[in-house]
């Protein structure tokens, strides 16, 4: 028992973090994050073994997890800035696309930006935008919403820059930006198609109004040469990461130089920055590294290896079951974090990691809770009377599950 402590801290902290807002401790994420991390250390002065020593607390936090996510961000706010995103929408509606067209052009757009970028901030910056759109189309709102947020999750698998559970894979895996892409580029991609196909099936009546829009003049660039050193510094962080270099120096790097060169004061840019997303993954991190010191990760692993199956598809099958209902429960960075010890067990680490990656973004477009881009979506076009957890999870379920064959099927034949 004397490990109690310890596991009543972080259910606690898994519980703030999964219902996200409690009637009787509306905190948050990040703030129940935080405070699991921070009673981590405290326990750790009463009992060394309850908890996690300061010094230690912060060795565990992942500096190119949260460098690499810091230099994405900055980089998107940076083509927001410029208008990029209104520039887009306006491009797509002006060339008069039908219903379906659409629904597919803002599934796979978002889902390639995601995989370029970030999933989080490109929902943050174009949810408003694919949300007006809809509504100058004169279309139901709703499947355009819920393409954007499946589409982000599903595209960022492509990636390991794409989502921050990637970026986490990245470094535990070892796992060089241009293999993964190799391996998971075009897995991702059949994901990707398979959600908008799913959409499509799920939504067509709805979709099959004519779409009457008065055809609109896409919008100019805030600023044209802000857009242009915009769009240098993303090829040219792309052509690096492909390169192998360090993911977390050269997205820093890219957004400091594109900073430099705009010759502006970049508080626009840092004010654009997600900075509680960057808070709460610090703080998982912690609280991960202070559970994971009990022992009792490893025990439950012990337990179970021996009805977990050892033939290399069943294994990777029985991964993506488990992934996706633990993320569910404790969402996907904590779940990875918690689960690494047994991944790197399994009969080829490498397609596991590959397969966390994939499996855990997937996994995200399930229920409305599963993925911080499906919250922002929602939150960002005021949708919560429209878009609830059943509506979400009527739609979430059948993409989830054909996405999820269509990308793990892929990579089992691929391997």
């Amino acid at each position: 028992m004397s490990l109690l402590p310890t596991l009543v801290v972080f259910v606690a902290t898994y519980v703030l973090i999964a219902f996200r807002r409690l009637s009787i401790l509306p905190v948050g994420r990040p703030a129940g994050a935080l405070a699991g991390a921070c009673a981590m250390v405290g326990l750790a002065s009463l009992d060394p073994r309850w908890g996690i020593a300061p010094n230690e607390a912060f060795a565990s936090v992942e500096p190119n997890t949260i460098g690499l996510l810091l230099g994405m961000m900055l980089i998107t706010a940076a083509l927001a800035d410029a208008g990029f995103f209104e520039l887009a929408a306006g491009w797509l509606v002006a060339r008069r696309p039908s219903p379906v067209r659409l629904l597919y052009g803002v599934t796979i757009g978002a889902g390639l930006l995601s995989a370029v970028l970030v999933n989080d901030p490109v929902c943050v910056l174009l949810a408003p935008v694919v949300d007006a759109t809809a509504r100058r189309a004169r279309l139901q709102r709703v499947p355009y919403l819920l393409a954007l947020a499946m589409g982000a999750n599903a595209g960022s698998a492509m990636t390991l820059a794409g989502n921050p559970q990637n970026m986490l894979v990245a470094h535990l895996s070892g796992i060089p930006y241009r293999s993964y892409l190799v391996h998971a580029g075009p897995a991702g991609l059949v994901a990707l198609f398979v959600s908008a196909a799913v959409l499509h099936l799920l939504f067509r009546k709805s979709l099959a109004s004519t779409n009457d829009a008065p055809k609109s003049v896409p919008p100019p660039a805030a600023s044209p040469r802000d857009l242009r050193l915009a769009m240098a510094i993303v090829l040219a962080v792309s052509v690096a990461f492909l390169a192998g270099a360090n993911l977390a120096f050269t997205a820093l790097t890219g957004a400091a130089t594109l900073m430099l060169v705009r010759k502006r004061d970049p508080g626009a840019l840092f004010g654009r920055v997600s900075w509680t997303v960057l808070v709460f993954f610090g703080a998982l991190f912690i609280v991960a590294a202070a559970f994971q010191r009990t022992g009792l990760v490893e025990a439950a692993l012990d337990s179970t290896r021996p009805y977990l199956p050892t033939d290399p598809a069943a294994s990777i099958a029985a991964l993506s079951g488990i992934l996706t209902v633990g993320c569910q429960v404790v969402s996907n960075v904590p779940f990875i974090l918690l689960a690494e010890p047994w991944i790197k067990t399994l009969p080829d680490p490498t397609l596991a990691w590959t397969v966390t990656a994939v499996a855990s973004t997937l996994a995200g477009n399930l229920t409305l809770l599963g993925s911080v881009a499906n919250i922002i979506v929602v939150e960002t076009a005021g949708a919560e009377e429209e878009i609830g957890f059943w509506t979400y999870l009527r739609a979430g379920l059948p993409v989830t599950i054909a996405s999820m064959i269509a990308a793990i099927g892929l990579l089992l034949v691929m391997r």
